[in-house]
Order: C-alpha cells, then structure tokens, then sequence
C-alpha cells in the first residue's frame, strides 16, 4: 500500500503536530479545532485516502497548515514508508507533538492485518510503538506523545459498556490471530479482550518511554466512553445505530460516559496546553491523572511489552 504526502504551504506556522486517527470522532474533532484556533500549528495526518481525507482538505487554514501522509496502520510497511515520508517533510523542523489515537474494535472471527497480525493488536499498539519508536528523536525537548489508552485496560474499572475484559497474555501470543485471549468462548466477547490487552499494552508503552525519554513529556489518555464514533462499526446494525444516534442524546445522564465534543476539548488540551513533564508516564481520565491498573505498573510485563514490539519489528521489517 503506498504513501504520499498531500502538502500544504507551512509559512505562517511554527508547530509539528503528527496525529493518527484524524479523519473521524475525536481525532477529527481535534483537527478541526487546531485548524480553527491554533494557528502556530502544522498537522501532519497519517490516514488512508478516503473522501473524509478531502473534507479535511475543504476545512479553512487546511490548505496552508495540513499535510495528509497515505498510510495504513494494519501493514508495518505502510507505516514505515509513512515515517520515512514524516522525515523528508519535517526537513530540519522538531515535532512538537505526536497524537496517537486511531484505534480499532474488531469483535466478529480471528481478523489478520496484512503482516498476519490480530488487527487490534497490529493498530492499536503495534503501529504507534513503530511511529514511536521512528519519530522519538525528533522530538524537540519539551515535545508531547499522547497515546489513546482506555478504562477497559483495567478488569476493575467501572465502564458503561461492560465489555469483557482482557487476561495477560505474553505479546507474542496477543499478535496471534488464533491464540489472542483465546481462553474466552465467544468470538465477540473475544474480541472486545482484544481491545482491552491492545489498551494495557499502549498503557505499558507509555510508562516504558516516561522512563527512557526524560525530556518529553508522554501520556496515556483515555476518552472514556464516547458514543458517536466509529468504534463500534463492526458491531450488528442495532448496535451501530444505538452508539451513532442514540446514546449521544443519553450521554449527560449516562455514567461515564463523555460527549465527542469533551473528548476532543480533552485530547487538544493534552497536545496542546497540558503540563506534558509533570503528567509525564500518567494515565490521564479526560484531564485528571487516574492511577491505573497495578498490572500497567509491572516492571517485568512492560519490559516483555516493548521487547516483543521490538522483536515483532525486527522480523517483519528486517
């Protein structure tokens, strides 16, 4: 799957702000508010091409400040071809921020991406730990990393949904379509687990570069539960039209659960105005620092985290 960069005239902005998960819901709500209010920002997008890619390009100040990089967050290849893209158009320019909150919930069979990946797994963690881990030294001390984490990583949080929760596995056995949580019986409970261990792993990543990136700020944020995405789109079409158009009017009443609109203000001021050091490694719950899970907090877990993300790198790309 090939990448191309869509450019736009940088003239007038100073800041590099590298997102994933753009085109749509919170991201997309970002975007636009960056484009409206921010003008000191530069966007780069990592998204495939679809008609959402040119609305955002119809979007006023996107024509000078947005930049749209063709890239596929199931295949690795897309995804380094992308950074490789990032690189060229940065020149000798610093990202002040990279917003890593595409994500994907795929709860019907063992679904693949095109390095034969669980998809959850492959999108969720493993093509942002790739973004990371090629786009960390351009980081301008001071600089941002927001990765979009969940209330789900943790068996014993409240969430509305109630979807079933992940038991630790090893991340080799997490990128295996076929062995992924494979203890839970229902292939649509099995593959909300997924999400969830996708969610943990993006947590434990976190902690890991708080620790190895003393000058840049990272943090894991969860949006909590925000119907009107497209989260739920592989879900039947009951549910679908339950999450687009009816729970977005219950959302006042509804516990835990966020409007699109608080999510994206959440995300834009993580990216943009937050204290990135001192909330540094912290999991985030819309603007308040959360504990999190004691399993996000095991040494030995995060070290096997990022050493599979590694070793999963190095035998695809290699």
């Amino acid at each position: 799957m090939g990448s191309s960069v869509r450019k736009g005239r940088f003239e007038a902005a100073r800041k590099f702000c590298v997102m994933t998960g753009g085109t749509s819901g919170i991201g997309r709500g970002v975007v636009e508010r960056l484009l409206g209010d921010w003008p000191d920002r530069r966007i780069v997008l990592i998204a495939r091409s679809s008609p959402r890619v040119d609305e955002l390009h119809a979007l006023p100040g996107a024509g000078k400040r947005l930049s749209v990089i063709n890239g596929d967050l199931a295949s690795l290849r897309s995804v380094e071809h992308a950074c490789d893209q990032i690189v060229s158009l940065l020149g000798s320019d610093a990202i002040d921020a990279l917003a890593l909150n595409a994500g994907v919930q795929v709860v019907h069979g063992n679904v693949s991406s095109a390095d034969g990946l669980e998809l959850s797994f492959a999108v969720n963690y493993l093509a942002h730990f790739l973004l990371v881990e090629r786009l960390k030294g351009l980081l301008h001390p001071g600089g941002r990393i927001v990765l979009t984490s969940s209330e789900v990583h943790d068996p014993d949080a409240f969430c509305l949904m109630g979807i079933s929760r992940a038991t630790w596995q090893d991340p080799l056995l997490l990128a295996d379509p076929v062995r992924s949580q494979d203890h839970v019986v229902s292939p649509v409970n099995r593959g909300e687990a997924r999400y969830c261990a996708s969610k943990l792993l993006n947590l434990m990543y976190v902690r890991h570069l708080a620790q190895v990136l003393p000058d840049v700020g990272v943090i894991a944020f969860n949006p909590s539960v925000v119907p009107g995405t497209e989260i739920a789109r592989d879900r039947n079409w009951l549910q679908q039209l339950g999450w687009k158009y009816v729970m977005p009017l219950l959302t006042p009443v509804l516990p835990g659960a966020r409007s699109l609109s608080q999510s994206a203000s959440d995300l834009l001021w993580l990216v943009t105005e937050a204290d990135g050091r001192s909330l540094s490694g912290r999991y985030v719950d819309g603007r308040v620092a959360q504990a999190g899970s004691e399993e996000s907090k095991d040494q030995a877990k995060i070290a096997r985290t990022v050493e599979v993300g590694r070793l999963l790198l190095a035998r695809i790309l290699l």
